[in-house]
């Protein structure tokens, strides 16, 4: 057979004789982790050489700082399914499991996809070579088990060390508190900065200031020199503040174990875990403000008094300031007769401005929200009777725009291996050898951009269902219903202008 060696003539097998891959993962960027890839190559090019394959350096695909439990986020591990499924590879290499996956569904999966198109599987490191295998899952399912187990195992351990540290009074690292600095591994009170986490506190619970109201003073404060601004941005905004006032830092609290990943999907999640689960360390550094304070800033009833329900907006998130492309927001005001009835308004508002004045933005002409909402209607209605009937092809051609480039190079290859043909039968102007050299070339280059193509889709959008947007012009005419989700099918983005003046961005429109 061919993969047998049973003589001393036996030849090397070139990249097109037998297509192979070899993947390669790191899950960070951090410099031993970049020497762990070049290590997992090297492990691959020896087991190729040492089996009598040809070296080739294109064969190689990568995921850098992609983690292996995150099938979705790794394109060079999609590449590679699709090109199994399109059957142009025979072998796919691995240094070991735990550069295939680190989740053992995935691991499974993913062999189960390649070993049904055919596609041989190795991993070097467990001794697992799927031609030799056969129908025996038992030691990949088993090495699979151990990979999968592996960060589980890690992240405990790393958690017991955290704690141990924490419990020392030690600072485990990341970014450094707002109104602190490290000192031999350990929070000191940084008095500068500390004032202000005074006076922030002392304008929400003493003075009765809203989170709007103490940003803008802030900035003030900041304006005439008198305090430092915040670590990473110029001026004071509202989450900011909202930050410092919910962070048990402030306190001389730490609290351990408040956040986890989890896998939605494919795809990791941080969420809050249950207070039971969390670990809280009192004492644990100097305090800037006191439990009481905290906790009076944190309550319910007090806080509930300062929040105002914000109204439903059916254009959230597709709203934009031409300015600073902070989102425009509603704000509501009213006014009170004699009779004891009310007029109220709601009116747009940038969102920059609305938190921090002059100081975030510029202030539009007050817009009425439901009057923009009949502009957006009437303006969306008269759309849909212009546009073309074939709205899909349109929006097909608009989704194509970004790879036509590419798609364009492979046509023109494509003529020059047609051309190559007749410079070897008919003209005769090459001979066989430089025939087949050159139309291996072009095959090669047809088939590296048509990968490549495939990998810029991975990290596409998806396309938008051409059904729903002829749906929702439809649902335009349902004009007493919320058309939050018709707005989202139609609109990609509407900037709003000072002035007042609307520019439309359209999901189907090139």
């Amino acid at each position: 057979m061919w993969w047998e060696k049973s003589s001393e003539d036996v030849q090397v097998m070139t990249y097109s004789e037998y297509p192979y891959l070899i993947y390669g993962r790191i899950s960070t960027e951090k410099d031993e982790q970049v020497a762990s890839l070049e290590n997992q190559i090297d492990i691959c090019r020896n087991w190729l050489e040492r089996n009598n394959f040809e070296w080739n350096e294109k064969a190689i695909v990568l995921d850098n700082g992609i983690s292996g439990t995150v099938l979705l986020d790794r394109v060079a591990m999609q590449l590679i399914l699709e090109k199994a499924r399109r059957r142009e590879i025979k072998m796919v290499l691995f240094k070991s499991i735990h550069r295939l996956a680190r989740d053992m569904r995935d691991s499974l999966e993913i062999k189960e996809v390649l070993l049904a198109h055919g596609v041989r599987v190795v991993t070097i490191e467990e001794g697992y070579d799927s031609l030799y295998e056969g129908k025996n899952d038992m030691k990949f399912e088993m090495f699979s088990m151990f990979a999968a187990q592996y960060p589980k195992t890690l992240s405990v351990s790393i958690s017991a060390a955290l704690a141990a540290k924490v419990r020392r009074g030690e600072h485990i690292g990341g970014r450094m508190p707002y109104g602190y600095r490290s000192k031999d591994k350990k929070l000191e009170i940084y008095e500068e900065e500390a004032k202000v986490i005074r006076m922030i506190y002392d304008l929400y619970n003493n003075q009765g200031y809203g989170f709007k109201r103490v940003t803008y003073t802030l900035n003030e404060e900041l304006r005439k020199g008198n305090i430092l601004g915040p670590h990473l941005k110029d001026k004071w905004q509202v989450t900011t503040v909202q930050r410092i006032l919910r962070n048990p830092t402030y306190c001389g609290v730490f609290v351990l174990n408040r956040y986890t990943k989890i896998k939605v999907g494919g795809r990791k999640k941080q969420i809050e875990n249950p207070p039971e689960k969390w670990q809280t360390f009192k004492d644990h550094h100097p305090a800037i403000i006191s439990i009481e304070e905290f906790t009076k800033a944190n309550n319910k009833e007090f806080t509930s008094k300062k929040i105002k329900i914000t109204p439903w907006n059916e254009f959230r998130g597709i709203l934009k300031c031409s300015e600073c492309k902070s989102n425009m927001v509603i704000v509501q005001s009213y006014k009170k007769k004699k009779d004891g009835t009310r007029t109220e308004w709601k009116y747009l508002k940038c969102s920059a401005y609305r938190r921090g004045g002059e100081y975030g933005c510029v202030n539009h002409t007050p817009i009425q929200y439901e009057d923009f909402r009949e502009f957006a209607l009437t303006h969306l209605k008269d759309k849909g009777k212009s546009i073309s009937v074939d709205l899909g092809s349109s929006f097909y051609e608009k989704k194509k725009n970004e790879i036509k480039q590419l798609q364009k190079e492979i046509i023109n290859i494509e003529e020059k291996n047609r051309n190559l043909i007749d410079l070897y039968l008919e003209d005769k102007l090459i001979t066989k050898a430089e025939f087949q050299v050159k139309r291996k070339e072009y095959e090669q280059s047809i088939q590296e951009m048509q990968d490549r193509v495939f990998m810029f889709q991975q990290d596409e959008e998806m396309q938008i269902d051409i059904n729903s947007i002829q749906e929702a012009f439809k649902q335009l005419e349902n004009t007493d219903e919320d058309l939050k989700h018709v707005f989202e099918v139609l609109i990609k983005e509407a900037l709003v202008h000072p002035d007042g003046r609307t520019d439309f961005i359209y999901t189907f429109e090139n």
